[in-house]
């Protein structure tokens, strides 16, 4: 249209070089959007990744360093470097086995959300130094101050015992990652001498066998295997399992109770071999006091007995009085330090939780506990094994001998691999994308499937049509032009007003058919995410979380449904139009002359044969690369959760070497993927060559035959056709690899549901909904012959529990560690079906009722404490059903509403993903807090203050009994005072 305006005439030839040089142009013009929205995404990306790789680094453990107080004083605090430049020579300054702090200062990068709640205690009251009265009163007034040690000086000599106390928040857990480098310095000198092993208050497990937990990337030596499997109480554990030692853990340790965890992590610190140092960040409260008195005496003051040995302590106060030195720990300040008398001159309420804990500790040496005989099935056995243990009676060489013939048997006689087989593999197709997927994809829309795929393909075939006439009506055009001044009907307005009414057609037609499969795809994306979500949080915590990688679930959430989203929309569209335009230009080649159809036939049969060779290998090797993608997050969660324990093992050179050759089995598949797709496109440009060559070919010997038009139209496409046959081809083949991320998504369709074929309270009890929300109303609970097994191929690990518990009654559960305590607990809130029996509370059987329904008429305080990341508020109330003032009231009982009033941000407190900033006491009594909030008649609490220091925890139990007086409570304690 613009030549004919500037030049007033145009011929045949002229029209088809124009609009064969705007069909070349297109491609690229195509292809600049999608240029800049990667170029958008590389900057974005590059600038992330220079971020990360600018910042400072962090050495694995501080073997001397050093900063002036000068230096640190005329530094941000979150400039200074988390750990000055390292002397890696082991315990060559201080010695080996030496730990010095010299007016040490720490504290955690600031947080504009954050800072440290402190639970304060009437105990802690008593203290009266003025230095730390001074130094509460500057903290206390100080806007968002984030967690610090002030002024800490500690020197401890080779082969002694130190004991860190204090009040949930004080800072215990903070001095301990100080030691080990992970809490940045900001003035005065750290020294360590030697190597260090660390056992972690979060109970670190890998995703690996028992075995591999324990060795910990270390030479297997059998006798000292044995030696510490005795020393850390594992040797009944190991006869439990299917498959003793070589017995999957399960990601997160989730094949363990928390006291298992807590002691394969002890042996994992007590096999290393070369220890100077060994820290240990409060293990024992997640175990028995009896196993508890036997860990201390075989490991931490028996095979540790000449290491240095750094011990947090919550609770076992009475193992206070054998420590060589004792740390007491208040808001970052060490309070006092000395020996246990010395200590206790200062702090003389420790005596009496002294007294107290050994009195627990003789009662629970007894073999005729009454509450253990009440409540744990086939109580004989476990309290003849209990009294044993605590009575010391059998011979520490013959069991060693036992475990080390056990795990030689082990060894040396072929097991049943699938039954200590946890881990389930992941799933992998092989063969073609089946049509129902793409049907089940486009079904996802909301409208039958089939019906949209039809109206799809219309609308392109239609878009297709509209730009054929735009092609040919320049030529049309051309054609008509000697009319020009002959014909007085003649009128380049009139061809040029329908040339733009042809353009604005098709360019309506093409922005439409785009936004139908973009909307289609959105539409399927957001409909098939929302279901696989629900089924995904429905599904069965023991037959699919606890035998599924969590790396399983992140990748396909995160990079198939990133191909679902964002590539294949992308992908239908490119495809579609290039299918249009392909098949457009081959109608209109075929239209110049039949003989060219007929040409192209055997050319178009090798193009299928080529595309479906190359298809079987690429949409394989597709899949490969997403089942290989899966390790990677495996590993790269579970690293990050064990940070500190492998930097504290310096394990990082070991862990890099994981990671390199996880990511480089997925890198090889991918660059296989693209190195296939060049062979494909190096093929199809022999073929495209091919294609151009006949037709040319064709009309120059067939000169004067076909009209110009024609020939013009056909050449024309025949060079469209080449470049867009190629695209085609590689549409179809990235399309069905995409597709192959929807086939992966569409496997939790597969995922079996919790049965919640229950009826609501109302239905059961024939009564109003508001009456109903009132149940249970009693809080009695029977338990008729219960059996329960987590999965079908698993053994049983509730028999025959037949127990009734009135209501308002305190019932607690005892028994040994992985005795069935939380497996009680599991089955009152139907975390998987029994096996047979049944539970009834307020007489209703609880396998009728609604799970939603059923769960939410209870509260449970968890063993492990289970925050979100969001203010403290949504914590508490996720539901928004309290007031403020009666959250306010709890927070009073759980005795942290002080601290937050002091800290200033009250429920807006920003609590960080996994409740991190936060110590595992402090997202205990949030936990505590939740359950109170919820006022049920049922409350259960399994080990709720096992990470609360002793004096807090007196407190909380006063709260329990007060506040749940009216209720039912079944409690497993972590000591059995709290039972009695």
């Amino acid at each position: 249209g613009v030549y004919v305006l500037i030049h007033h005439t145009i011929t045949v030839v002229e029209a088809f070089t124009l609009v064969a040089m705007v069909n070349i142009s297109r491609a690229a013009l195509n292809q600049l959007p999608l240029a800049i929205g990667g170029l958008s995404k590389a900057k974005i990306a590059y600038s992330r990744i220079d971020a990360f790789l600018s910042s400072t680094e962090v050495a694995s453990m501080p073997a001397l360093q050093s900063i002036s107080n000068q230096t640190a004083k005329s530094t941000p605090t979150n400039k200074v470097p988390l750990l000055s430049e390292q002397i890696e020579v082991e315990g060559a300054a201080i010695g080996r086995g030496r730990i010095s702090i010299r007016d040490g200062s720490f504290g955690w990068p600031a947080n504009p959300t954050g800072g440290d709640v402190v639970v304060v205690t009437p105990a802690d009251e008593e203290i009266a130094d003025e230095k730390f009265v001074k130094r509460e009163s500057r903290v206390s007034n100080t806007d968002n101050q984030h967690f610090q040690l002030y002024g800490v000086n500690l020197e401890i000599e080779r082969g002694s015992l130190v004991m860190i106390v204090g009040k949930v928040g004080s800072g215990k857990s903070s001095l301990v990652n100080a030691i080990l480098g992970g809490m940045p310095r900001t003035s005065g000198m750290l020294e360590i001498g030697g190597r260090v092993a660390y056992v972690s208050q979060d109970t670190w497990i890998r995703n690996a066998t028992l075995r591999d937990n324990i060795l910990f990337e270390e030479d297997y030596d059998e006798q000292r295997y044995a030696n510490v499997l005795v020393a850390s109480q594992l040797e009944m554990d190991l006869k439990a399992l299917p498959n003793g030692d070589l017995t999957e853990i399960g990601e997160r340790g989730i094949n363990l109770s928390g006291g298992q965890k807590a002691r394969v992590a002890i042996a994992r610190a007590m096999y290393r071999t070369g220890t100077d140092v060994l820290i240990l960040d409060d293990p024992l409260s997640a175990v028995d006091p009896h196993v508890a008195h036997a860990i201390f005496d075989k490991c931490i003051d028996g095979l540790a007995a000449s290491q240095t040995r750094l011990l947090v302590v919550n609770s076992h106060y009475d193992l206070l009085e054998r420590a060589d030195q004792v740390v007491v720990m208040h808001d970052g300040v060490i309070a006092a330090q000395g020996t246990y008398q010395d200590v206790l001159s200062q702090f003389p309420h420790l005596s009496s939780y002294t007294t107290r804990s050994s009195e627990d500790g003789n009662k629970e040496g007894t073999s005729n506990d009454p509450v253990a005989t009440l409540v744990v099935p086939g109580g004989d056995e476990i309290e003849t094994l209990i009294s044993e243990r605590i009575k010391r009676t059998s011979d520490n060489k013959q069991a060693e001998i036992g475990v080390k013939a056990e795990v030689t048997h082990d060894m040396e006689v072929k097991q049943d691999k699938t039954s200590g087989k946890l881990i389930r593999a992941e799933d992998r197709v092989k063969g073609k994308v089946g049509g129902r997927v793409y049907k089940t994809y486009f079904d996802e829309t909301g409208l039958n499937g089939v019906v949209v795929m039809l109206v799809v393909v219309a609308a392109y075939c239609a878009g297709q049509a509209a730009r054929t006439v735009v092609d040919w009506w320049p030529g049309h055009w051309a054609r008509e032009m000697p009319r020009r001044g002959v014909d007085p009907t003649f009128s380049n307005t009139t061809f040029g007003m329908w040339y733009l009414g042809f353009l604005v057609l098709c360019t309506v037609v093409s922005f439409g058919r785009a936004l139908m499969i973009i909307e289609s795809c959105v539409r399927s994306s957001q409909n098939m995410h929302d279901e696989l979500f629900r089924r995904v949080l429905r599904a069965p915590v023991t037959r699919y979380f606890d035998v599924t990688p969590m790396g399983q679930i992140l990748n396909r959430f995160s990079n198939d449904l990133d191909q679902m989203d964002s590539i294949l929309p992308q992908e239908y569209q490119t495809l579609l139009q290039n299918a249009s335009l392909a098949f457009g230009a081959l109608v209109v080649s075929a239209f110049a002359s039949y003989w060219i159809g007929v040409a192209y036939i055997p050319i178009f049969l090798i193009f299928l044969y080529i595309g479906k060779y190359f298809k079987k290998s690429s949409r394989e090797i597709k899949r490969l690369e997403g089942i290989t993608r899966s390790p990677v997050y495996n590993l790269f969660s579970e690293t990050l959760s064990g940070l500190d324990t492998i930097r504290a093992f310096r394990m990082q050179d070991n862990f890099t070497k994981q990671n390199q050759r996880v990511v480089d089995m997925n890198a090889n598949l991918y660059l296989t993927y693209w190195s296939a797709s060049r062979w494909l496109a190096t093929r199809l440009d022999i073929l495209s060559v091919a294609v151009i060559f006949i037709v040319a070919l064709y009309l120059v010997a067939t000169v004067g035959s076909v009209g110009s038009l024609t020939s013009g139209l056909s050449l024309t496409y025949s060079l469209m056709l080449t470049s867009m046959v190629q695209w085609v081809m590689r549409s179809v083949d990235r399309t069905d690899n995409a597709m192959t991320s929807v086939e992966r998504l569409l496997f939790f369709r597969q995922i079996e549901n919790e049965d919640d074929d229950g009826r609501t309270m109302a239905e059961l009890l024939e009564t109003e909904p508001k009456a109903a929300s009132s149940w249970p109303s009693r809080g009695t609970i029977r338990f008729d012959q219960l059996c329960l097994r987590y999965r079908p191929e698993l053994p049983l690990v509730l028999k025959g529990v037949d127990m009734e518990v009135a209501a308002g009654e305190k019932v607690g559960i005892c028994g040994r560690t992985g005795a069935g305590k939380s497996s009680l607990m599991v089955a009152l809130f139907r975390i998987c079906d029994f096996d047979s029996g049944r539970v009834l509370i307020d007489d209703v059987d609880i396998s009728t009722i609604n799970l939603r329904e059923l769960r939410r008429s209870l509260a449970i305080i968890p063993q492990d404490p289970v925050l979100f990341s969001g203010p403290l508020r949504e914590n508490l109330d996720p539901f928004h059903e309290y007031s403020d003032e009666r959250i306010w009231s709890v927070l009073k009982q759980v005795h942290m509403a002080d601290s937050l009033r002091r800290w200033g941000a009250g429920l807006d407190f920003e609590v960080a993903e996994g409740g991190d900033n936060l110590s595992v006491g402090q997202r205990q009594l949030i936990c505590i807090g939740r359950a109170l909030l919820k006022d049920s008649k049922v409350v259960v609490l399994d080990e709720a203050t096992a990470n609360v220091d002793t004096a807090t925890d007196a407190l909380i139990q006063t709260t329990i009994k007060e506040t749940f007086a009216d209720k039912t409570v079944l409690i497993t304690p972590y000591q059995h005072n709290h039972a009695l």
